[in-house]
C-alpha cells in the first residue's frame, strides 16, 4: 500500500471518528439547539410588531395650481412648473419643521411614544420612523411617504396626517409669499406715484415763479398786451439761452397774457390728469388692491393612494428568526462538542 493510500485511509477513519463522536453527543447538540431556538422564539414573540403604512403621491395637475397664475400679475419669480411645486412640497415632507409641527399636534406625542421625552429626541425618533421614497426617474413621477409604527391603524392615520399637514404648510407659505410680494409691489408703485407728483409740482412751481417774475416786469414796463420785438425772435431761436433772455421773451407777452398763464398754471397743480404716467399707476394700484389670493384653491400634490391600515407586519419576521435560531443552535452545538473532544484528547 502506498503512502498516499495510507493517508487517504487515515482521513476516512478520522471522518468516521468525527461523525461517531458527534453522534455520541447528539443529546447535547440537540439540547444546545433547543436552547438557542427557544431564545429565538422568545425574541420573535416578545418583540413588538412593526407595521408600515404608505401614501402614494403625484405632482399637481394644472387645474390644481391655477391660482398661482396670480403671481404673474406681480411679475414675480414665484411662478413655477408643476414639477418645481411638487419638489418644494417634497422638501417640506423631509423637513424637521414638519416633524416638529406634527409632534406638537394634540395627542401625537403620547400616541407615538407613550412617555415623556424631550422634543429634540422625539423629532429624531420620528425622523427615523419616516421614509420618503422617490422613483429613480425623479419627482415628476411621484413619490411614496412611508411610516413604520407598532400600531397599524395609527400608522395609516399618522401617514395621511403628515401629508395633510405638509400641504397646509405649503399653502400657508405660498399665501404669505403672495401677500408679501403684493405689498412690495404696491409700495413700489406708491413711490413712483409720489415721485411723479413731486416732479410735476416742482416743474409747475418753477414755471409759475418765472411767469410771476415776468408779470412783475411787464407791469413795471407797462406792457399790457403782447408786442413784437427782437426779444421774441431771439427767444424763438434759442429757448435754452440765459434766464434774462427767457424773461425778456416772457414779459414781452404782456401782463394780461401772463396773468392768464399764471392762473392756468395754478389750476394745473390740482389737475393731476396732466401728470404723465399717473393714470397707469393708479390703475395698477386699484387692480392690486382688489386682487386677493385664495389659498384654498391651491393643491401642491395629488394623493394617488391614501394610506390604509396595513394587514401584515414587516417586523419581526418570526418564521425567519426561528429558522435562523435552529440553524445557529445546531451550528453552535456542533462547534461546542468538537472543541470539547479536542480538549479531552489533548488531556488524554
Amino acid at each position: 500500500m502506498s503512502s498516499k493510500e495510507a493517508e487517504q485511509m487515515d482521513d476516512e477513519i478520522d471522518l468516521f471518528e468525527l461523525i461517531e463522536s458527534l453522534w455520541k453527543e447528539k443529546v447535547l447538540i440537540v439540547a444546545i439547539t433547543a436552547v438557542i431556538t427557544f431564545i429565538g422564539i422568545g425574541y420573535a414573540l416578545l418583540t413588538p410588531s412593526t407595521y408600515e403604512a404608505r401614501v402614494e403621491i403625484l405632482p399637481p395637475s394644472i387645474s390644481d395650481i391655477t391660482e398661482l397664475n396670480k403671481f404673474d400679475i406681480l411679475k414675480s419669480k414665484q411662478t413655477k412648473t408643476q414639477t418645481q411645486i411638487f419638489t418644494e412640497f417634497l422638501s417640506i415632507l423631509k423637513s424637521k419643521q414638519l416633524i416638529k409641527k406634527f409632534l406638537l399636534e394634540e395627542g401625537v406625542m403620547k400616541s407615538l411614544f407613550g412617555k415623556e421625552m424631550s422634543l429634540q429626541k422625539a423629532i429624531e425618533a420620528l425622523d427615523n420612523m419616516i421614509d420618503l421614497e422617490l422613483p429613480k426617474k425623479g419627482p415628476k413621477n411621484g413619490a411614496s411617504l412611508k411610516l413604520q409604527f407598532n400600531d397599524a391603524e395609527l400608522a395609516a392615520k399618522f401617514t395621511n396626517q403628515l401629508v395633510e399637514l405638509a400641504t397646509g404648510i405649503y399653502v400657508t407659505n405660498i399665501s404669505l409669499a403672495f401677500d408679501s410680494e403684493k405689498e412690495q409691489k404696491i409700495k413700489q408703485l406708491i413711490v413712483r406715484k409720489n415721485s411723479l407728483l413731486a416732479t410735476h409740482k416742482y416743474r409747475l412751481d418753477q414755471e409759475i415763479r418765472k411767469l410771476k417774475e415776468a408779470y412783475l416786469i411787464a407791469q413795471k414796463l407797462d406792457i399790457i398786451e403782447p408786442r413784437e420785438s427782437k426779444d421774441q425772435t431771439v427767444k424763438t431761436e434759442s429757448r435754452s439761452s440765459l434766464i434774462t433772455e427767457e424773461l425778456r421773451y416772457l414779459y414781452s407777452q404782456g401782463a394780461r397774457a401772463l396773468s392768464e398763464e399764471i392762473d392756468i398754471a395754478e389750476k394745473r397743480k390740482k389737475n393731476l390728469s396732466m401728470v404723465g404716467g399717473l393714470f397707469d399707476i393708479e390703475q395698477q394700484l386699484s387692480f392690486l388692491n382688489t386682487t386677493s389670493f385664495d389659498a384654498s384653491k391651491v393643491t401642491p400634490v395629488n394623493i394617488d393612494l391614501a394610506a390604509e391600515t396595513p394587514e401584515h407586519r414587516i417586523k419581526p419576521k418570526r418564521t425567519l428568526i426561528v429558522i435562523l435560531s435552529v440553524v445557529m443552535g445546531g451550528f453552535l452545538g456542533i462547534i461546542f462538542v468538537l472543541i470539547r473532544n479536542v480538549v479531552r484528547n489533548r488531556k488524554a
